[in-house]
């Protein structure tokens, strides 16, 4: 029994470690009056070594250097937030490489370190969709790869290919009390484009794919044919950014300057610096009526677009609430080929609430059940009567 005690008691040893160096760093980045260089107490310092000469003097057997450090690394960054990783030679080379159309399995996940990637959208006649993906799935594995101790980041590059490939991707998935596997090949390609609906009497319903490059280009003559000063087709405008999951924050900036012009629409800020998010053109759309639908697969540029509308201009929002992924990373290479990814900018609505790891403010909340579609359309038309 003693050995295997004395494993568990340098595992403990090693997850310990890890522990301090992300208290540590958290400490240093968070906690106001800090400086960019660390001032950590003498005490603290020498836990940390003294966890480390604890590892290295009483673990089973040597520590294997590379993986141990790749172990310590991976844990420390990814668990700072969704959005920063780190990744090894192999991954980073794919993450830089990696283009905005790239060829999917279908699948929007979101994950957080520690837990399964959970399954938050399934694309349209996708292979996942075919396949019989539901949202609420959580992948446990990749390839025979645990996913608990993976980033957002490492997951999605798994989902994704630059080419489509007849290797299908094997996947575990827990579903409820069941344990399903399944196989999905990645060769499905997102269409970039803004979608139309009139299932609403006197409204017009926008669904753009993502915020993609050109997306405002494509909304403007919409509405222009839309909602001419003379002769309006409709009277409410609801953009529908459920599913709408990347995109270009250019865009999203010009997409809300439609509709409202401000100085300071929100800001991002960084450490002790804050940039104003400012909508500097005269809005061309300042008193349409806007309703928004939201989910838990509005990421980043829509959720930018949905607050500063639901803030500066009153847009009521509808849905589940989102992850609140607003932020701008910078990549770090390091001498080995690695890569450390890091949020280094965080958006906040004009209000102050930062939307990062926080829900957009949701005016009608809806739980997701397979009538979701039909709740988004009835708690929209008892709005609508509340509308000049």
């Amino acid at each position: 029994m003693r050995p295997m005690k004395k494993d568990k008691i340098n595992l403990y040893l090693i997850i310990l470690l890890i522990a301090l160096v992300v208290f540590l760093l958290v400490e240093e980045r968070f906690l106001p009056g800090k400086s960019r260089s660390p001032q950590y107490s003498r005490s603290s310092t020498e836990l940390v070594g003294m966890v480390m000469q604890l590892i290295k003097t009483d673990y089973l057997e040597e520590p294997n250097p590379q993986r141990t450090t790749s172990g310590a690394f991976r844990g420390i960054v990814n668990s700072l937030d969704p959005l920063s990783a780190y990744l090894d030679k192999d991954l980073a080379a794919s993450y830089l490489n990696k283009k905005m159309g790239s060829y999917q399995t279908g699948l929007t996940v979101y994950k957080k370190y520690g837990l399964f990637p959970v399954v938050i959208a399934v694309a349209e006649n996708s292979p996942a969709a075919k396949a019989g993906f539901k949202v609420g799935d959580n992948i446990s594995s990749i390839n025979d790869n645990n996913t608990l101790l993976m980033s957002l980041i490492e997951t999605d590059l798994w989902l994704s290919s630059d080419r489509p490939t007849e290797e299908p991707l094997r996947l575990r998935v827990v579903r409820g009390t069941e344990t399903l596997s399944f196989e999905l090949k990645r060769d499905y390609m997102p269409v970039q484009a803004v979608q139309t609906f009139t299932d609403l009497d006197g409204v017009l319903r926008l669904h753009p794919s993502m915020i993609y490059p050109g997306v405002i280009n494509d909304i403007k003559k919409i509405l222009a044919a839309s909602f001419n000063k003379n002769k309006p087709k409709y009277r409410v405008l609801i953009l529908d950014l459920r599913n709408c999951s990347g995109g270009d924050y250019n865009e999203a900036r010009s997409l809300v300057n439609l509709f409202v012009q401000s100085e300071q629409a929100g800001y991002f800020e960084k450490r002790g610096q804050k940039e104003n998010l400012v909508l500097k053109e005269d809005p061309l759309y300042p008193e349409l009526n806007l309703i928004i639908w939201v989910n838990a697969a509005t990421m980043g540029p829509a959720e930018l677009v949905a607050g500063c509308l639901h803030e500066l201009r009153g847009a009521t929002i509808i849905g589940t609430e989102t992850p609140g992924l607003v932020a701008q990373r910078e990549n770090f290479p390091l001498d080995d080929g690695s890569l450390v990814v890091l949020v280094t900018s965080v958006f906040s609505l004009k209000s102050g609430q930062r939307l990062l790891d926080n829900s957009l403010p949701v005016d009608i909340k809806l739980t997701y059940s397979d009538k979701i579609d039909r709740d988004y359309l009835d708690k929209t038309r008892e709005k609508l009567t509340t509308l000049r």
